[in-house]
């Protein structure tokens, strides 16, 4: 027995507004995701199919059903990204004015920082999230150099110092 899917071809219909809208978001909006996303809906509502518009776009056909759904729910605002994407920092200011104070006792340890973290705040960091912060405010810290550094033997240092000299 063979089955048949039912494909529903599913275009967007666009009134002169939306269109014009759309026409301006694709030439002057500077997130490209949202140009492409009001490209998509323009070729649409030329008559462009979903499996058209995934090759095109080099993404999955679902991606375009949603670009497709949140455009009908939100119109213009649903092309753009929600705010609040992507992990959170786990430091928040009372945190982060502790750690300053805490870098300034003992600037060559991150341990020492982890354990002051978790043991004031009761949250885990990483060395990572550490390091993180630290460089966006501007802190660098290098490896501590063990020894003395290599002294020259005489007759190299006079002959560059004699060097030098002329």
């Amino acid at each position: 027995m063979r089955f048949s899917y039912i494909v529903r071809m599913r275009y967007i219909q666009l009134n002169p507004i939306q269109y014009e809208m759309l026409s301006r978001i694709r030439r002057q909006s500077l997130k490209s995701s949202v140009r492409d996303r009001a490209f998509s809906l323009l070729l649409s509502s030329q008559g462009q199919t979903v499996s058209q518009l995934s090759q095109f776009f080099d993404v999955h056909r679902n991606t375009i059903h949603n670009w497709f759904d949140a455009f009908e729910a939100n119109s213009l605002v649903g092309l753009y990204d929600k705010s609040g994407r992507g992990g959170k920092f786990k430091l928040n200011v009372e945190h982060q004015s502790a750690l300053l104070v805490w870098i300034k006792e003992r600037p060559q340890n991150l341990d020492y920082l982890i354990h002051k973290v978790a043991q004031h705040f009761e949250v885990s960091v990483s060395r990572w999230t550490i390091k993180r912060f630290l460089k966006k405010q501007g802190l660098t810290w290098r490896r501590v150099k063990r020894g003395l550094p290599k002294q020259e033997e005489p007759e190299i240092l006079e002959k560059k110092e004699k060097s030098l000299s002329y």
